[in-house]
């Protein structure tokens, strides 16, 4: 049946035009009623939002977003390191005694493990569902705080810009799951029981508290705005009108101990279980060295660096340049009446600078990092809009206002509806029958259930693909080959995780292609000599597919099953990467602009453009993916570009493909096109480039020309006889 369905979607890729459309009219007709009625004058008693809001909150992005649950690959390293990690603690749930969450605290991966209970798989689909139940949660909290002081249309207005990002982002940061949703849901909930609290309200100002208190151990990271949110709990007691001196301090001493108490209680987990120390180490001494290891960009390069990564697909730059626009208004507005900012306002803000101090402290462009600016800026545009909407009277500045506040939040959808659908229409049963890549194929296939995995580098993939639990704490490697002042402890906690656990299989992922380690003369395990001689002495190669080396330990029954014929087959099987990935790397991507089209990750070439990548010796054939921006195409602007695969070596230069791509007179031109090219023989030390050149009457205008994806294929695969 599930293949009937994905045959069918890959077949009808206007099925997704028509979800989308009938979710955002569902959408904007409540809206309209809800503004008909408020437009006239507040409603009395106020409406807050229900389980109806939240259905069409939850439909509304469902619609947009649900084409990404079904990709079977991984969007981000970091979703594969949570899912991985979720899968360990089903057999061993002492958190870091069999898991790592490096810069994640515990309670993102134990997010994860009510999949596990219900029998679910913990996979690609279970965490991306996750992340949408999640933002819907944290977005519908945000629509009640605003709608208990603004009311419920004015909350909707100012929760509009926040549900546009969500719908229609495509960055491949944002639409997986990341460490940052479980706090950001905690952040809108501290924020909406210290908002709707009254003065004599004790308990929900403990429980606010506690919520903020628990945001470090979500991700260490998010403890500035744990503690903003914990000052705004005493400055309220503070505040707090017919108090004694010895009841205000009882009650701030309340405040403190609600927050402290999720520190507490895990303070008495990792006793129990024997952590602290591992605890103390790996997760606040670590979380330092982590801020500081290989970082030297100021602040200022690294909003810079932040910035342009957003503009890869927008839709983050575009939120807050219509969060600041309006904040702007809004302020230009009370100043000229005179209006004394509102104390939810005032607390909007201050949580906001918090967010933005925690995203840019590690001074690192992941732009995952901005999810933790999402609800506080909300709250604060909404509270500056339900502000304003307040104080208008008149009937007319009303429904001027909300027209203002529809456009802006209309515009996200119309221009991501002026794009191509979601890349997996056409592969939707690609992605069904190719749940694996080649190497989690082979592991699938050696492996027995409940079995586990060692990896050496980073690609925790292959856990979540092959469904096999981490046979160390440590998710990835990386603290264990970079140079910090931890290695040597965190290299022997590897090599007594892996030796206690003997896992039937171990990868060493440094490789050519692979993630982030591609040299193995430094990076490689044979550089950890115990762990080289460990592996020699109890483990055989089974194949090197360049990016991974697999082993299997010695005698393991389903090895003799695997001749070289069987190992090939299951290679094949796997599916390709989704996202771009220059592979081997090159520099000359480094001064290229990077973009999203088609919610794939690409660099664009206006030509003349050249990339050159270093050929190694035993790369056989080249595969490329590009073609020209498709609203070039559409409106007829582009008059062709021609490209050019060239090997170049000490003596010569040698063309080895070249094709001119002219979209608007050649129908077959457009879209993506995808170039597969076998290689000559070269001399040692060759360069591959790729070259573009302007089109007819040697004019550049309109040629944007993308890359969206290069692979090495080599031969032959490295099979022991």
């Amino acid at each position: 049946m599930l293949k009937s369905v994905f045959d069918w979607l890959d077949l009808n890729p206007g099925s997704y035009w028509l979800l989308t459309l009938a979710a955002s009219l569902l959408l904007f007709v409540r809206l309209g009623i809800m503004l008909a009625r408020e437009c006239r004058g507040p409603v009395r008693p106020p409406v807050v939002p229900g389980w109806r809001d939240a259905l069409v909150l939850f439909l509304f992005l469902l619609a947009w977003r649900w084409p990404f649950l079904l990709v079977a690959s991984e969007y981000n390293p970091d979703e594969s390191q949570m899912i991985a990690g979720a899968l360990t603690l089903g057999h061993d749930p002492v958190f870091w005694r069999s898991v790592d969450g490096g810069s994640s605290g515990p309670l993102n991966y134990y997010l994860l493990l009510p999949w596990h209970w219900i029998g679910a798989p913990l996979d690609y689909f279970t965490a991306r569902l996750t992340a949408l139940l999640l933002t819907a949660g944290a977005l519908f909290v945000c629509l009640r705080t605003l709608a208990r002081a603004f009311g419920r249309a004015a909350a909707w207005l100012g929760l509009l810009p926040a549900v546009a990002l969500f719908a229609t982002v495509s960055h491949p940061e944002l639409t997986s799951l990341s460490t940052e949703y479980l706090p950001m849901l905690l952040i809108a909930v501290a924020f909406g029981l210290l908002a709707g609290r009254a003065p004599s309200d004790r308990f929900r100002l403990w429980a606010a508290c506690f919520v903020a208190g628990a945001l470090p151990w979500t991700k260490l990271q998010s403890a500035p705005v744990g503690l903003a949110l914990i000052g705004w709990g005493g400055w309220q007691v503070l505040r707090a009108p017919g108090l004694t001196t010895r009841l205000r301090w009882k009650q701030a001493a309340e405040v403190l101990l609600a927050a402290a108490l999720p520190a507490l209680l895990f303070a008495g987990m990792t006793a129990a279980t024997g952590q602290v120390r591992t605890a103390w180490q790996r997760y606040v001494l670590q979380n330092f060295v982590y801020a500081g290891h290989g970082t030297s960009s100021s602040l200022g390069e690294t909003m810079g660096a932040l910035w342009d990564n957003a503009g890869i697909d927008g839709r983050f730059t575009l939120f807050v340049s219509t969060a600041v626009a309006g904040l702007l208004a809004a302020i230009a507005y009370f100043l000229w009446r005179r209006e004394r900012p509102q104390a939810l306002w005032v607390a909007g803000g201050t949580v906001t600078l918090a967010a933005l101090a925690a995203v840019i402290a590690p001074r690192r462009d992941y732009l995952h990092y901005v999810l933790l600016l999402v609800v506080p800026l909300t709250l604060w545009f909404g509270a500056a809009l339900g502000g304003w909407w307040r104080q208008l009277t008149a009937m007319r500045a009303r429904v001027v206002l909300a027209a203002v506040a529809l456009v802006a939040g209309v515009v996200p959808l119309v221009t991501r509806a002026l794009q191509s659908g979601p890349p997996v229409y056409g592969r939707f049963a690609y992605h069904w029958r190719h749940p694996r890549s080649g190497a989690a194929a082979v592991l699938h296939a050696l492996a027995g259930r409940g079995d586990a995995l060692g990896i050496w580098g980073w690609a925790c993939n292959l856990h979540v693909e092959s469904g096999l639990r981490q046979a160390t704490r440590d998710g990835t490697t990386l603290w264990s080959i970079v140079d910090n002042p931890q290695k040597a402890h965190h290299r022997a906690v590897y090599l007594a995780d892996l030796q206690r656990s003997a896992p039937p299989l171990f990868v060493d992922a440094v490789g050519p292609g692979a993630f982030s380690y591609t040299d193995r003369s430094w990076q490689a395990h044979e550089n950890f000599p115990e762990l080289a001689d460990y592996i020699r002495q109890n483990y055989t190669l089974v194949i090197d597919l360049q990016d991974a080396r697999i082993y299997a330990r010695n005698g393991l029954p389903t090895l003799p099953q695997l001749n070289r014929a069987r190992l090939r087959q299951l290679v094949n099987q796997g599916h390709s990467p989704e996202e771009f990935i220059p592979t081997p790397p090159t520099r000359s991507l480094d001064r290229l602009q990077r973009r999203i089209i088609a919610q794939r990750k690409t660099v664009l070439l206006l030509p003349p453009a050249r990339v050159e990548w270093w050929l190694d010796d035993d790369v056989r054939e080249v595969s490329l993916e590009l073609g020209f921006n498709p609203s070039d195409d559409e409106a007829g602007r582009s008059r062709g570009a021609e490209f050019t695969l060239e090997i170049e070596d000490a003596q010569s230069t040698r063309v080895v493909y070249r094709r001119f791509l002219d979209p608007f007179h050649q129908p077959l031109d457009r879209g993506l096109q995808t170039v597969r090219v076998p290689l000559p023989p070269f001399a040692p030390d060759s360069t591959l480039r790729l070259r573009t050149d302007r089109g007819a009457h040697n004019n550049d205008a309109w040629d944007w020309m993308y890359l969206a994806g290069v692979r090495f294929h080599r031969d032959p695969h490295l099979v022991p006889q």
